[in-house]
Formats: C-alpha cells, sequence, structure tokens
C-alpha cells in the first residue's frame, strides 16, 4: 500500500483503510469489491453472491483486479477473485493482504 502523501496519488479508499481498523478495513473492502464486481458484472450483488455464477468470465475478472488494485493500492493476482468467488470471501483476503504490506 502506498503511503499517505498527497502527490503519490493515494485513493481516498487507501486513505480510509490506511486510518481504518482491521474490522473496518475489512467492511470498507466488501463494500468496495460489492461496489465495483457489480458494477462490472451489471448486477446487484449481496456480500456473499458468488461472481462466477453471476456472469464473471476471464475478461471480467481482468477488469475487477485492474479495478481493485487502482482502487487499493493492493497487487492483487486474478487467482485471487477465482479462489475468493465472493465480495466477503475477496474482501477477507485482501485485508489479509493489507495487514501483511507495510504502509
Amino acid at each position: 500500500m502506498t503511503t499517505g502523501t498527497p502527490d503519490h496519488g493515494t485513493t481516498e479508499i487507501e486513505r480510509q483503510l490506511a486510518e481504518a481498523t482491521p474490522e473496518q478495513r475489512e467492511k470498507i473492502l466488501t463494500e468496495v469489491v460489492r461496489t465495483q464486481a457489480g458494477t462490472i458484472l451489471d448486477t446487484q450483488l449481496d456480500d456473499d453472491s458468488n461472481f462466477l455464477e453471476n456472469g464473471l468470465n476471464s475478461l471480467t475478472a481482468l477488469e475487477l483486479t485492474k479495478t481493485l488494485m487502482a482502487l487499493t493500492g493492493l497487487e492483487i493476482a486474478m487467482v485471487a477473485i477465482v479462489e475468493n468467488p465472493t465480495a466477503a470471501q475477496l474482501a477477507h483476503h485482501l485485508a489479509q493482504e493489507l495487514a501483511h504490506t507495510p504502509s
């Protein structure tokens, strides 16, 4: 994750994540993942809606990966989306990654 220097291009979401507790981070990430995946898949998703069952394919997985990386500053492998196919699961995975990323 990037540090909070304004000229470094830190996103609002990155700033929120940096200031949040671990529990708050997971809630923020769940909202971001659900919203972005729903937009990309053009459907309303719940926290536990399966991306694959809602039309995720390799192109939309790539788009979701790039979008989430841009918003969070995290490096995200596409396989993470397949291995964590709901907003709640992927957010949990990203929160764990964030906890192990030096700020």
